[in-house]
């Protein structure tokens, strides 16, 4: 069994690993943060707004939980501000989930077959792969889930709040599930932590329960809750006005409504068009091709679902029913594969078991086969066709364009970059690699000002950088000279143009960063 574990490891590593600066084709926005997070942690020991070694994190976007942030440090060191080094640990702790999984479902099962096939249902399972290559907090959340509950089942409490403790510190799913899932455990083993861990467990997460209690970090909780939803909240009070009686009241209120739509989302995460037809309907969370499981599963899901329930195995019973709880609870959870990450190991389970029914070896070479040939063909058109259709979802373009601008700004006095395409402050800190002292000292505010410079509205950044927009039409007569401009075509060029092969009169183009298609994304300008 070992020498089979180990060839789960090399191909679960080779899934994730290879290609990383490829496929995806660029860093999105939360990738981007997490890295020059770690790169100014690295070089003064602070987050982007000064906090000094921080237990949360206060991004140029939105609050996040700080441990993807710590756990990059190092390969931002050794790799630079590169998609290298930004996405290796999670997919060096991706490729380790099928070992830590092999483990827990040995301590549940004692069955070592069922073990390997979950192990290799998780090792090949396109959802997984997909995260493991980029930055997603979720994958190292995971693992660490995974860890405290074969810690807690070997009665190793110690260790097992720390894992759960810091999988806390990782996503804001962890922050319901973790708690759930320890009652569980101790229902189902009647063991219960010794009062010196579950005191541990209190210190550990005690910043992290004053920030979402106290501090910044509740904003992102709150901006996501069902109960917050304007749009929901609006149609909850146009339907009491059409029906103001004691019914109305009784039956449309927002404790129904938020019933109502926790129940639509819990099932929707088990549907076959989230898991097996086109999967989450954001494209850097799924190619839209399958679902987030290979869909020749979907049998085995259904024969292993059988066997657990038969052989009562409750603690992965308890941890399917459990993991939808924290994304049902959000705006469009039912379908958010990044909340429903949790899922991945019961499921993982199930079709693990369903597999070992069909125990005859002729049968199991044959479902290896097939699901095999739907791999390879879904790893094609991941290859293939997906970095050209999700590109704008990956914000192709920055890369190219702050690269090149790094290069050539020096010569200029002033720069003015498009911040209404995609926020562009944290992309250009990023790529240029923009000494984080430098930023702390200089940066005051991201909000646009009206003229901050005559017929630009934005913010500034050492007083050379501006990030905004023009506001006039005709805006190519206001250029300044000594002045580099970043220009979006959807934003500044008017249809098709291209600038490439005709700018107007009075504009020098010093470089196009591109799409696939070579159709421009982003030019660099200057005044003739």
């Amino acid at each position: 069994m070992g020498k089979w574990l180990l060839v789960i490891l090399a191909s679960a590593v080779f899934l994730r690993i290879v290609g990383l600066n490829i496929v995806p084709p660029e860093l999105f926005g939360d990738e981007i943060d997490v890295g020059y997070q770690a790169y100014s942690l690295l070089h003064t020991g602070r987050d982007l707004y000064r906090q000094i070694l921080p237990t949360y994190i206060r991004s140029l976007s939105e609050p996040r939980a700080p441990l993807l942030m710590y756990a990059t440090v190092p390969t931002i060191a050794a790799f630079g501000n590169t998609a290298w080094g930004v996405r290796i640990p999670s997919a060096v702790w991706g490729s380790l989930a099928p070992i830590i999984l092999f483990l827990l479902v040995y301590q549940t099962t004692k069955s070592k077959p069922i073990s390997f096939l979950s192990s290799l249902a998780l090792a090949v399972m396109p959802w997984h792969i997909y995260y493991s290559r980029a930055a997603f907090e979720v994958v190292i959340m995971l693992d660490l889930i995974m860890l405290g509950t074969l810690l807690f089942l070997k009665k190793r409490f110690e260790f097992c709040v720390l894992n759960f403790a810091l999988a806390m510190y990782t996503y804001s799913t962890a922050v319901l599930f973790v708690p759930l899932l320890i009652l569980a455990l101790v229902l189902i083993s009647k063991k219960i932590p010794s009062v010196l861990s579950m005191s541990l467990f209190v210190i550990l997460i005690a910043p992290l329960a004053y920030h979402i209690i106290f501090g910044f970090a509740s904003s992102r909780f709150n901006n996501i809750s069902l109960t917050n939803d304007p749009d929901e909240i609006q149609k909850m009070l146009t339907l009491r006005k059409q029906n103001p009686t004691l019914a109305g009241r009784i039956f449309t209120n927002q404790y129904e409504s938020t019933l109502h739509r926790f129940w639509d989302n819990y099932m929707r995460s088990f549907s076959t068009e989230f898991l097996f037809v086109r999967g989450d309907p954001n494209s850097r969370q799924s190619i839209q091709v399958i679902g987030q499981l290979l869909p020749i599963t979907f049998p085995f899901i259904l024969v292993g679902l059988w066997w657990l329930i038969s052989r009562k195995q409750w603690v992965w019973l308890f941890w399917l029913a459990l993991a939808p709880i924290p994304a049902s609870l959000t705006v469009g959870g039912g379908f958010h594969a990044t909340r429903l990450f949790l899922m991945i190991p019961p499921l993982a389970v199930v079709i693990g078991a369903g597999i070992y029914q069909f125990k005859k070896p002729t049968l199991i070479s044959i479902i290896f086969f097939l699901i095999s040939i739907q791999l390879v063909w879904a790893g094609y058109y991941y290859w293939t066709y997906y970095p050209r259709v999700s590109q704008r979802w990956w914000q192709v373009g920055f890369k190219d364009a702050f690269v090149k601008l790094s290069e050539i700004s020096p010569q200029y006095s002033r720069v003015f970059i498009n911040n209404t395409y995609e926020p562009s402050l944290i992309r250009f800190l990023f790529w240029t690699n923009y000494p984080p002292k430098q930023f702390h000292r200089q940066f005051i505010v991201d909000q646009p000002q009206d003229n901050i410079v005559p017929n630009y509205n934005g913010f500034s950044l050492d007083g050379k950088y501006f990030f905004g927009n023009f506001n006039k039409s005709n805006w190519t007569e206001f250029l300044l000279p000594n002045s580099l401009y970043v220009i979006s075509q959807r934003d500044n060029v008017a249809g098709n143009w291209d600038w490439r092969v005709s700018p107007p009169d009075n504009i020098q183009v010093l470089f196009t960063s591109t799409a696939w298609d070579d159709s421009p994304i982003f030019y660099l300008v200057t005044r003739k």
